[in-house]
């Protein structure tokens, strides 16, 4: 069970044992420090919900440990101690965020208690506040997630079936197809619903911070670790880590997180002191481990401990029939945002959104919806307000009664496909080629060739 933990400065001893008697009948953990230097290092060492800080110390008074403490964690929770009750002293220190402030000599024990439980409430108040802001980019319709095609009813199904389970499981799909959000949905029908969902993109963060960001670090590890600081295992406890392309890690990384898996336990970053975590794992990828892991690209001890249950996520060009609920989905979220009174896309819109592949998934196709949103000028969204992306075709039509030369179709189409390429990179060329697979040099003379020109 989770102890609170309070750092106690004051340059008088015997302040600092009165507090400490007075306070360890409530179960708090208590540590104390005589002057505001060690209250500094003693704080930037350890994780502490609750500073009691005398304001009259020698040499590094309370109102700068004040400053120090809030540069190393503007979250700090501090009641400010004061002999004599200084009103502008007092005020200066509640401006830099202090909680509350107590009186010595103290009279009235009740009154300290009071105090304490009152800032650590308000505390426990801030950090779920915190906590739910992390969430709000989080949306269901319904009980899980937008779609009623088969592919997804049988997903909705498996996830009913493994979210009470305690073991791992992996999510494959594409980019966009939404596997933090069924991430979410099995964290919410599982057992441990109540505590906290963490998500991290390992794919996002590079190699050298990856680590700390992970399993955190202690003072002095690095440049710039000015403080003990706890990784996303360690904020997860209890709960949940959603991994998202894993397959991103090094094979150095695999290993420690293999041993997280196997042992629940880690070490900090720079430190020597076994960590213990409960914490149900949830990987994603877009890639084919099986096949990274015949390449040595990814670990094969690691792959087996991810992969107990697979859910597979179908991309939004396999559930075509859902495309009118999630448009409707996305409507309303973004016209609710924008103030904005739009009902709709008409039926021509809704076909050339059912035509047209998504590469993008999902997430492009919410994209498109904001922007048609953003630009509409009446209730109903006509396919003026669609990017002409959606309007070409990517595969060429073929005519069987005038079927064209294949040196002319294929000239067409490529012409049709960087096109289409190049406006969805905004222009910028080499990442056109990056995603075409068409060497940088190569689309420079196919633009020349083509005369495509910017719209």
């Amino acid at each position: 069970m989770y102890k609170t933990k309070i750092l106690i400065a004051d340059d008088e001893p015997d302040v600092c044992k009165f507090l400490e008697d007075i306070l360890s009948d409530e179960g708090y953990i208590l540590n104390s420090v005589y002057n505001g230097e060690a209250a500094v290092e003693k704080f930037s060492q350890d994780f502490y919900d609750l500073v009691l800080l005398d304001i009259g110390m020698p040499g590094m008074n309370g109102i700068q440990v004040l400053r120090k403490l809030k540069k190393l964690d503007s979250n700090v929770t501090v009641i400010m101690v004061t002999a004599l009750v200084e009103v502008e002293t007092v005020v200066e220190a509640m401006k830099l965020g202090a909680e509350n402030y107590i009186v010595k000599p103290f009279r009235d024990i009740v009154l300290i208690k009071t105090a304490i439980q009152s800032a650590l409430k308000i505390k426990e108040i801030k950090d779920e506040n915190k906590y739910l802001k992390s969430c709000l980019n989080f949306r269901y319709v319904g009980k899980h997630i937008v779609g009623n095609c088969p592919k997804m009813r049988e997903l909705y199904s498996m996830i009913e079936k493994v979210a009470p389970l305690l073991t791992t499981i992996l999510l494959i799909g594409e980019t966009g197809t939404g596997k933090e959000l069924i991430a979410r949905a099995i964290h919410d029908l599982s057992l441990c619903k109540g505590e906290k969902f963490v998500s991290i993109n390992c794919g996002g963060i590079p190699e050298t911070l990856l680590e700390s960001t992970l399993f955190g670090y202690e003072k002095g590890a690095f440049t710039g670790a000015y403080k003990r600081t706890k990784g996303v295992f360690e904020e997860a406890d209890g709960g949940t880590l959603f991994l998202d392309e894993i397959g991103e890690t090094s094979h150095a990384l695999q290993v420690k997180l293999l041993r997280v898996l196997q042992d629940n336990k880690f070490q900090r970053v720079g430190g020597t002191e076994e960590v213990s975590v409960d914490v149900r794992i949830i990987s994603a990828t877009n890639k084919d481990l099986a096949t990274e892991v015949k390449n040595k690209k990814f670990r094969e001890d690691l792959y087996y401990r991810i992969n107990v249950i697979t859910l597979f996520i179908p991309p939004l060009h396999e559930r075509i029939d859902d495309i009118p609920l999630l448009v409707k989905f996305f409507v309303d979220k973004h016209s609710s945002s924008n103030k904005k009174d739009v009902n709709g896309f008409d039926q021509e819109s809704i076909k050339i959104m059912k035509k047209y592949p998504w590469p993008g998934n999902i997430r492009e196709l919410e994209n498109v919806v904001e922007r048609a949103v953003a630009l509409a000028e009446n209730p109903i969204i006509s396919k003026n307000e669609l990017p002409d992306v959606l309007k070409r075709e990517l595969i060429l039509d073929v005519d069987r009664k005038s079927l064209k030369p294949f040196a002319v179709a294929k000239q067409q189409f490529e012409k049709r496909y960087l096109s289409i390429i190049l406006e969805r990179n905004n222009w910028n060329v080499t990442k056109a080629a990056a995603e075409s697979g068409i060497p940088r040099q190569n689309v420079y003379l196919k633009i020349k060739k083509y005369q495509i020109n910017k719209s």
